[in-house]
């Protein structure tokens, strides 16, 4: 049975935020990531992280909601980074060469660091 998605997120500083995601990413709650990733842009942050740490499972439907972030942090002059993501999930980004697009930190504290958060 899939882990329920549990998506938390939060400001922490001038312009930086966390979205953490915990459980399984699929098509069935992207829409939930998205809305969390948007109102983060919307309260101010140009600086985000997602936290992967407690993500079990991502499919393409995650991967491009993250992608559809990175486009908006970018117009708005920001940057984003992806945390501490899991085996599976990290292998799903290096499969598709998104490992390349995305700075990926192996916590959320190097990450955090790193974007200025």
């Amino acid at each position: 049975m899939a882990t329920p998605l549990r998506v938390s997120s939060r400001l922490t500083g001038e312009g930086s935020a966390v979205l953490s995601l915990a459980g399984e990413v699929d098509v069935s709650n992207t829409p939930e990531v998205r809305e969390a990733g948007v109102k983060l842009l919307s309260d101010g942050a140009t600086r985000l992280v997602v936290d992967l740490s407690q993500t079990e499972y991502m499919d393409s439907a995650g991967l491009g909601t993250l992608i559809g972030m990175l486009k908006r942090v970018k117009e708005a002059g920001g940057a984003m980074a992806i945390a501490g993501p899991q085996s599976q999930v990290r292998r799903l980004f290096e499969i598709t060469g998104l490992d390349q697009v995305f700075a990926i930190y192996e916590d959320l504290g190097t990450a955090t660091k790193e974007v200025g958060g």
